[in-house]
């Protein structure tokens, strides 16, 4: 007969992760975890694909730094910063609210 391990069966599940964040320093440096591909990239204007829909970032003299692993070091300055939403599965967008 199996004896069961009972610290396995009240073993709390691991939370979920945030899989994305951002980070703004002095309003000229953006890191952004979560970042699946660049949608577009010009010195005025920056879109960031990531798991939960597009980062926008706006400003002058956008600078990509570096990128891998998912992360994605932006310079420059930045003046505006917009998400937008993903449509979810079954078609339609999700209120920003």
């Amino acid at each position: 007969m199996k004896k069961k391990n009972p610290v396995s069966a009240h073993t709390p599940k691991p939370s979920p992760i945030l899989r994305e964040t951002l980070e703004i320093a002095n309003r000229c440096e953006l890191l952004l975890c979560g970042v699946l591909g660049i949608e577009e990239y010009q010195t005025e204007k920056v879109r960031l694909r990531t798991e939960r829909g597009i980062v926008e970032i706006c400003g002058t003299s956008l600078m990509l730094c570096w990128a891998g692993e998912k992360r994605l070091l932006l310079r420059g300055s930045l003046e505006c910063l917009r998400f937008e939403n993903r449509p979810p599965k079954k078609g339609g967008y999700r209120s920003c609210h």
